[in-house]
């Protein structure tokens, strides 16, 4: 008799009440609005798809949306395979006015995955993440037309890119009307990954494990299977060979039943003589007892995977329509597959296990034929090279091109690894010359994007075999970019210096990108720069001169010559050239590059012109979904508004881009990031879990370049408020060391000199005033207030009578942007005045010093001042906006953005963060001001000085 039947389901879920339960709390969760991740843990048959399936049925009686898929071992190389089985669906079968609501704002990225469209040209600034976040609002917009109820079964056989996409939605559930119900196999062939990882031990996960069958449990199923009560000696045995497994004792019985065994105590000794493997084989025992028809539509089933459709499966089978249908007939009634349905067998076991049976060349040529079958119907490039993957190389230039096709399609998705393993098996395909040379630079430039160890290698082979100059040339340059990151640094000039010295044989664009490499490279490294010294003159006429090629190059030489002191009008001229009105933001390496430009604009006190970039950058940003220049913008904002004094803005800035490079994994933009908002650190005690990071950061190569000297100018400030003096003295004399190797010598943008100076005792007062002479003489040069003016400051504050150079420094930055530089002048010349016994003339400096220090959000400043001037005898009065404060800086932030006219959802896809995370936000916002809707949002923040 046949097992299971219409039944298998319910046969399954013996003992699975409590389960159950949890299950249907997860649902009733979304429907509440409460979004919530339970996850399915536990060996291969133990019942999880049961369980997935039976919640599949409640959500839809409960009239939940249902996204549902499920992962298989032999399709893992398919980019977004799960998500496209989730998703594309439900968008393609939009009507129109639904389908726009669906993906509009940031779920439009989504659109061309989703719908089969054009992904783009070239790879996304930030691989996948763009298409990610777009899919994240694609799953909100659904939510909220009602709660969803997203099942993915088989989570550890998930390609990689659809793991980091329920990885990141899972971090978002809060808010969202969805539950995710993700079913992930334990034990030894379990496979996984560590995404897979990632997601059962993510925050708020709910762990649901199925245990095995009780001994009456399995008496059930066998009482049911056989028709009959077993004898509890075989029962017992049954339990013992499968450990309860329900799937495993099911399949047991069918074999027993096939083999006319009875489930006596006679029969008890047999099935302990079977074995875990035997169990696992019972299914090709039944199989082999089927029509030839009926086994060749098994394995063609198989082969498919999600791809199974009766036509296909029957051409790939040979069969014809009649035959198919027999066979598919057989099936059925063997309880391989379900009656009704997608095709596809009951358990991934059995599938494996037919799989697995096949001879290595008739599984070769089964996917080889399913790949031209598919091509033939023009699926998807992804669904041919999968299958392509799985077939042995016969030398067909097809295969090869097709693969490089998906494997293009691939990174633009932002799937490397999958790019990687098409090229690799483009590889094994074969061919000579220019086409194995041209998938040998491809597949070194995907391993480079993936972060594989074999890509210099591969680079060096190219560099090696290549007829094309060209194509050496490219590689030569990824060869040295990333020989660079590795620590080395005399073989990546070589490379450059080989690329440069091909001017005439090469595209000049590759010249001229080797060039800006090599100036990079060179200029804030202290063991090469004594190279670039002569070559800077021509560098700079080639900068000004070039083409659109040459952008990057005029970016590099505008934040050198920024750091030299070079003349203000001269370096704008050079990163306004390497701008060039926002066409960099088209090249791929643009968002390496802008900082160089806007930093240098920033040290020239361009703060306006810095600050248009920079609004730009975040409206690009938001378009492509770039977490990248996210990060980039928020880094520039929070230096402009420091630069400008309104620390509390800055402070938002900073924490949304730290949250967001700690979240994903930047870390290599965390230095960059506390430099830019040192002041915000030193000022701010509610951002002291972002100044620690300053103490996580390893030097390691940045010990020889311009970065190492950026963390130890934040490490040595915050240390020396901390009251470390020494060390912090130690980490500014680090510093300096790197600067002055670099021949950096503008106070815009590393004052270490007046920092130090400050620092140092009372006995080292010589060395603190040639410090600070220094460092006034070359901001005297440079001619920016803000750098005269704090050198001024401190040398008025480490000379013996410094007083006048404390006026002067007042009268230099009072009409400056440097608001917060002006308050600690103020504030220090009145302090000068107190000691020096002039208490009532004191009064003046340090209530206006008082009143700016309030306005710039400068906590730890308007402390020491109130102090000093309670000291001058001064009575307590009413601050200046005593109340800016009254919002933290990620509510002034949210709030700014909804005073100008922006909905929670569009903040919210501006910052990469959830929808509820604003609405939080904008109500404690409403209640700390008094206010009860967003009409009076920008006159509360006028009046808070915001």
């Amino acid at each position: 008799m046949p097992v299971g039947g219409a039944d298998r389901g319910g046969m399954t879920l013996l003992e699975r009440d409590g389960e159950l339960g949890e299950l249907e709390r997860g649902l009733a969760a979304a429907q509440s609005g409460d979004g919530s991740l339970l996850l399915l843990q536990g060996p291969a048959g133990i019942g999880k798809t049961a369980l997935l399936t039976q919640a599949r049925t409640r959500a839809e009686l409960a009239g939940l949306t249902v996204l549902r898929a499920r992962a298989s071992e032999l399709e893992r190389e398919f980019p977004y395979g799960i998500v496209r089985q989730l998703l594309e669906s439900t968008v393609q079968a939009a009507s129109a006015p639904r389908r726009r609501k669906l993906l509009a704002g940031a779920a439009g990225l989504a659109a061309p995955l989703t719908l089969g469209g054009e992904i783009g040209t070239a790879a996304p600034i930030d691989p996948g993440f763009g298409l990610i976040h777009g899919l994240y609002w694609l799953v909100a917009n659904l939510s909220a037309e009602s709660p969803v109820a997203l099942i993915v079964d088989d989570a550890h056989w998930a390609d990689t890119v659809s793991l980091r996409f329920l990885v990141y939605l899972a971090r978002r559930l809060d808010g969202l009307a969805l539950t995710m119900l993700v079913s992930i196999r334990t034990g030894d062939e379990a496979g996984g990954s560590v995404l897979a990882g990632e997601l059962a031990g993510g925050p708020g996960v709910q762990v649901i494990t199925p245990a095995p069958l009780s001994g009456d449990a399995v008496e059930s199923l066998l009482a049911r299977a056989f028709g009959e009560q077993p004898d509890a000696a075989f029962a017992r045995a049954c339990r013992r060979v499968t450990g309860g497994n329900p799937f495993l004792i099911i399949e047991l019985a069918a074999a027993l039943i096939a083999d006319g065994i009875e489930p006596t105590a006679s029969s008890a000794a047999a099935v302990a003589s079977l074995g875990p493997k035997t169990v696992g084989r019972a299914a090709l025992t039944r199989l082999g007892q089927l029509s030839a028809e009926a086994v060749a539509m098994a394995q063609a089933i198989a082969v498919l995977g999600s791809d199974a459709r009766l036509p296909l499966a029957a051409a790939l089978a040979g069969l014809d329509e009649g035959q198919a249908l027999e066979a598919l007939d057989r099936l059925v009634a063997a309880d391989f597959v379900p009656a009704r349905g997608e095709l596809e067998f009951h358990h991934p076991i059995v599938r494996n296990a037919i799989y697995n049976e096949l001879a290595p060349g008739v599984c070769s040529a089964m996917h080889r034929r399913t790949a031209d079958l598919l091509a033939a119907e023009g699926a998807d490039l992804d669904a041919i090279a999968s299958h392509l993957l799985l077939s042995q190389p016969v030398g067909s230039n097809a295969t090869v091109t097709t693969l490089r096709e998906a494997a293009s399609h691939a990174l633009r998705l932002g799937a490397p690894d999958s790019a990687t393993r098409y090229l690799t098996r483009a590889l094994d395909e074969g061919g000579e010359g220019t086409v194995r040379s041209t998938v040998l630079l491809e597949l070194a430039l995907a391993e480079l994007v993936a972060h594989h160890p074999t890509a210099i290698e591969h680079l060096e082979q190219v560099r090696s075999t290549a007829a094309d100059p060209d194509m050496r040339a490219t590689a030569a340059i990824e060869e040295a970019v990333s020989l660079v990151y590795s620590g080395e640094w005399e073989r990546p000039l070589a490379l450059l210096d080989g690329v440069i010295d091909g001017v005439g044989e090469i595209e000049p664009s590759l010249s001229l990108r080797a060039t800006a490499s090599r100036t990079g490279i060179t200029a804030y490294d202290t063991r090469l720069v004594s190279d670039l010294e002569p070559r800077l003159p021509a560098l700079h006429d080639v900068a000004l001169a070039g083409g659109a090629a040459a952008r990057p190059l005029a970016m590099i030489l505008a934040g050198v010559g920024s750091a030299r002191g070079e003349p203000t009008d001269w370096v704008c001229a050079l990163a306004e050239r390497g701008w060039d009105e926002g066409r960099l933001l088209d090249d791929n390496a643009g968002h390496e590059l802008l900082p160089q430009g806007v930093y240098a604009l920033i040290a020239s006190e361009e703060l306006d012109r810095a600050d248009a970039i920079t609004s730009s950058l975040r409206d690009d940003a938001g378009a492509r979904g770039s977490l990248l220049r996210f990060l980039m913008a928020s880094t520039f904002a929070a230096g402009i508004e420091t630069k400008r004094g309104n620390l509390t803005v800055a402070a938002g800035e900073l924490r949304a881009a730290c949250e967001g490079a700690l979240e994903h994994g930047i870390f290599f933009a965390i230095p960059t990031l506390l430099w830019s908002a040192v002041d915000v650190l030193l000022e701010r005690p509610d951002v002291a879990d972002l100044a620690a990071l300053a103490e996580t950061i390893d030097l390691g190569p940045m010990a020889e370049v311009f970065n190492g000297a950026l963390v130890l100018v934040v490490r040595g400030q915050l240390r020396f408020a901390a009251g470390e003096r020494a060390a912090g003295i130690d980490d500014l004399r680090g510093a300096g060391a790197i600067v002055n190797a670099l021949n950096v010598s503008n106070p815009n943008l590393v004052a270490w000199r007046s920092t130090l100076a400050r620092m140092l005792p009372e006995r080292d007062r010589a060395e603190a005033c040639e410090l600070a002479t220094a460092e006034l003489a070359d901001a005297r040069r440079i001619g920016t207030a803000r750098g005269i003016g704090v050198a001024l400051r401190v040398l008025g504050s480490v000379e013996a009578d410094g007083l006048g150079r404390l006026e002067e420094s007042v009268a230099v930055l009072a009409d400056s942007p440097a608001r917060l530089e002006h308050a600690r002048t103020l504030i220090d010349l009145g302090s000068a005045m107190r000691r020096q016994g002039n208490r009532a003339a004191a009064r003046d400096p340090l209530g206006r010093g008082l009143d700016l220090a309030v306005r710039c959000g400068a906590t730890r400043l308007t402390e020491h001042a109130r102090t000093e001037l309670a000291a001058t005898g001064a009575r307590p009065r009413r601050l200046y906006h005593a109340n800016r404060d009254v919002l933290t800086p990620s509510e002034l932030r949210v709030a700014r953005l909804a005073a100008e006219g922006h909905a929670s959802q569009e903040i919210a896809e501006m910052l990469f963060v959830t929808t509820k995370t604003i609405d939080a936000h904008l109500h404690h916002t409403y209640a700390k001001l008094g206010i009860n809707s967003r009409r009076q949002l920008a006159a509360a923040l006028l009046e808070l000085g915001s």
